[in-house]
């Protein structure tokens, strides 16, 4: 990188830090400390706060990356993280607990916190929805003897507060007066959108969860999101895209409590076959400041950085890349117009946390002739940090406040703070205008750089996937796919033999030639004779009415001898129901009836057979010197629709991408494939599925965007129409062997391993690298460098050294002086944790 352009970077991050340091963040621990609750905010050590936290769920980030994270969310100006623990991936099996290894660490990733300096709100459930398989329930536990989930059910409740203590007997060490970084735990989840479902029962369930919370006498107060209906002994708190509105029946019923959001929704979920969900960032910046002007006291967006869906942890439909349109990507790269616009308000907010959480919630002021306009002004009336408020989503308001004459952009909130020596208040910042350096990163977002453009056929071998096997199961008629699985695999083969009706070579137009799948899903493969007849697939999480034309092969077959049909059908799950009632009995599979030419052939005899061959990648698999070398003419002149590749990748050009201002950030291009799952070194990365979103055209959402009028991801703002949903696959640097630096002679291997479902040129598969940067100015055109330029580049490199040290003792100047006014003296902390 040129050197002007590295001196730039660093006084960005110079800049940065200073405006975390003075931001009024009191850094976790090292001391122990005391936390409770006050109607204006969590109380730590006897103060109450203001808290900007993200989300960032650790199951969906390699390890590697937690420690870059949480540097990235405390420089965008978070004072505490929030994640889920998710129960199926700690306990799969009953009481066999993982809490230590790989992307389980829970403990690893709480202390990566507390060196970091950042809160944690642990929100154990242990449901967690989340758009995470099964909610986050393990599978076992629908095996136990009349189980009914999230109900006051004996069983459930049972195995609910077993694991609850498991969880609380893991975190202990990092509770507040170990010097830890938890300040609340949250139990259940959503329970208000479900409670009334369930009547009594879900009312007592709500009252044992509060009881529940209270008996491990914890040093945190408990809270339970979506909580509509009061529990004794919790904080409820609310979720959405807008919760302002929520605040006066809070305060309502709950006069002595915190005003806290728990889930801000800055992006949304997406499903394959979707557009890309975005929401505008003044749009994002209008609600949080609308929160606090309200009287909001802490706030926490979901998600901060959405991460990746490892292996099968996905939901129904949901997509691999969990991105959700978050500050921090699925790369672990600033999302830069969105980190910066928000990063300004968090330093706003808690540089007049005292002001906010100092005084009661102030009742509106009427700015002008329109109930539009409104004041919120927390201080005196000559020193004082007050909210402007304009709720109008069409016009701009002119008003007078305090001797300052403003024009309110519509949909927005401009902050102002007037001390004791000013004569008016001063303008600080608007939730609709954004910065010439954040219009510019607009223009310049994040993009993929391909830099392998395809994959030597010399390192490719592959062998076909064998659809015979031995069934385990033999049935009069197909079984619930599930209950045969135990969703260990996606996958559960039927198969069955049948005389092919006479109806199949009628002429008559009423008897259809097709099988009819009737209430399947999620995705069914079906096969007559061995030959490949068609793929099809439902939508979310609903079964679906699945129907295939006979194959002329089998129609003539049937003619000549009148023979048995072997019939096979893969049946498929994408995850399993995040959240829905009686998850208990959560189906898949063939579960309604069969037709064949209009004729029922639902009972006879069925053979069922789960998973793939090679599909968990043992250790024969992985030895493929016996699979064929790959051949590009040779597999069009055998088509076979379910193959296994094993693709050697190129260690060294890998390697080669190092940056010294960022680790590269690698994805894998799939592209030229079209269904199936990859690993990578024996580490499942996940499903991928080449569908593509709807065009512009045939989508309303994707044709209109505006940041002013009330956001829904499924009325505007979706991007990317026409594209593949997911052409790009993370593929986390820590997973990969890359050669040491220097060490050009030593052989590395990394092994990529693709199933796929039908077809696809592996040959096509490309690395690309994830790309952010910040565009401090913008692209100069290439031009002859001047014969003195190393002599530039020495006075800049004295220049912006010497800029540096300055802003280094400002740095140290301006904390020394925060520390000592807000009283925090005796908390000790290393800033020096933030330098990446």
């Amino acid at each position: 990188m040129h050197m002007l352009m590295r001196i730039r970077y660093s006084l960005l991050t110079l800049l940065l830090l200073m405006m975390s340091a003075v931001a009024g963040q009191r850094a976790v621990p090292g001391d122990p400390y005391t936390v409770g609750q006050s109607p204006r905010g969590l109380v730590i050590d006897g103060q109450p706060r203001v808290l900007t936290t993200g989300a960032i769920h650790y199951p969906r980030s390699a390890p590697a990356m937690w420690d870059s994270l949480m540097k990235k969310a405390k420089l965008g100006g978070l004072n505490t993280i929030d994640t889920y623990v998710f129960w199926n991936m700690h306990e799969p099996s009953k009481g066999d607990y993982d809490f230590y290894t790989d992307r389980a660490n829970l403990p690893l990733f709480l202390q990566t916190a507390r060196e970091n300096g950042l809160f944690v709100v642990l929100r154990v459930g242990p449901y967690v929805c989340a758009e995470w398989n099964y909610g986050g329930f393990p599978q076992w536990l629908r095996h136990e003897p009349d189980i009914v989930f999230r109900t006051y059910s004996a069983p459930f409740m049972r195995e609910m507060r077993r694991f609850i203590a498991k969880v609380v007997d893991v975190t202990k060490p990092y509770m507040p007066e170990h010097g830890g970084p938890i300040i609340a735990m949250q139990i259940e989840n959503e329970y208000g959108d479900h409670q009334r479902d369930f009547g009594h029962n879900g009312d007592l369930f709500a009252d044992w969860c509060g009881q529940t919370a209270q008996q491990f006498n914890l040093s945190v107060p408990w809270i339970m999101c979506q909580q509509y209906y009061r529990v004794d002994g919790v904080i409820p708190t609310v979720n959405g895209f807008y919760c302002d509105q929520k605040l006066d029946k809070f305060r309502r019923d709950n006069p002595e409590l915190p005003a806290m959001w728990t889930e801000m929704w800055p992006g949304w979920f997406q499903r394959w076959g979707e557009a890309a969900p975005h929401r505008p960032i003044e749009d994002i910046a209008y609600a949080v400041a609308k929160w606090f002007a309200r009287g909001g006291t802490s706030v926490s967006y979901y998600m901060y950085h959405g991460g990746t869906n490892f292996g099968r942890t996905s939901g129904p439909f949901i997509m691999t890349s969990y991105d959700y349109d978050g500050f921090i990507d699925e790369y672990g790269l600033e999302n830069w117009p969105k980190y910066l616009h928000l990063q300004a308000l968090h330093r706003l907010l808690l540089e007049h946390e005292q002001f906010i959480t100092g005084n009661d919630v102030p009742k509106s002021i009427k700015l002008a002739d329109s109930d539009a306009a409104a004041a919120y002004v927390y201080g005196t009336d000559s020193d004082y940090f007050a909210f402007l408020i304009n709720s109008d989503s069409s016009n701009s308001i002119k008003i007078k406040f305090d001797g300052l004459k403003q024009q309110l952009p519509p949909w927005s909130v401009t902050l102002v703070r007037r001390s004791k020596q000013d004569k008016q208040p001063n303008v600080l910042y608007n939730t609709a205008q954004l910065s010439k350096l954040i219009k510019r990163a607009q223009r310049h977002p994040a993009r993929f750089e391909t830099i392998s453009s395809g994959l030597s056929t010399d390192n490719i071998r592959w062998q076909p996937l064998s659809q015979a096997g031995v069934p385990t199961i033999t049935a009069k008629r197909p079984v619930e796919q599930i209950s045969v699985t135990d969703d260990k695999t996606d996958y559960l083969w039927y198969r069955t033999n049948v005389s092919l009706p006479a109806e199949c070579g009628s002429l008559d137009a009423a008897h259809a030639k097709t099988l009819v799948l009737h209430d399947a899903g999620d995705v069914a493969t079906v096969y007559f004779n061995g030959e490949f007849v068609g793929m099809q697939h439902g939508q979310q999480d609903r079964l679906a009415t699945f129907t295939f034309a006979v194959p002329p092969s089998t129609l003539r077959l049937g003619k000549e001898n009148n023979t048995e049909v072997e019939i096979s059908i893969l049946s498929q799950t994408l995850g399993m129901a995040h959240n829905q009632r009686n998850m208990e009995s959560y189906s898949r599979g063939l579960l309604g009836a069969i037709t064949l030419c209009g004729r029922d052939i639902t009972k006879g005899k069925w053979e069922m057979q789960p998973g793939l061959e090679g599909e968990h990648l043992p250790a024969h698999l992985q030895d493929t010197h016996a699979w064929e070398r790959y051949d590009p003419e040779q597999q069009l002149a055998r088509p076979q629709q379910m193959r296994w590749y094993a693709i050697e990748l190129d260690s060294q050009m890998l390697a080669e991408q190092a940056s010294d201002d960022e680790p590269a950030r690698y994805a894998i291009d799939m592209a030229s494939m079209s269904k199936g799952h990859i690993w990578i070194n024996g580490v499942h990365l996940g499903r991928y599925w080449l569908r593509r979103a709807p065009a512009a055209s045939d989508y309303a959402p994707c044709r209109k965007c505006t940041y002013n009028g009330a956001f829904h991801p499924d009325r505007m703002c979706r991007q990317h129409c026409g594209e593949l949903s997911q052409r790009y696959y993370h593929l986390p640097r820590s997973y990969l062997r890359l050669p040491k630096s220097g060490d050009g002679s030593a052989r590395v291997h990394n092994m990529l391993y693709v199933l796929e479902e039908l077809d696809g040129h592996p040959e096509h598969i490309s690395i690309a690298q994830r790309i952010s940067k910040l565009p401090l100015q913008e692209p100069e055109q290439p031009r002859e460098r001047p014969r003195c330029s190393w002599l530039l580049g020495t006075l800049a490199t004295v220049c912006g050294a010497a800029v540096l040290v300055g802003a280094g003792t400002l740095l140290f100047k301006a904390l020394k002086q925060w520390r000592e006014r807000r009283g925090y003296s005796r908390i000790h902390t290393d800033d020096s944790s933030l330098a990446e």
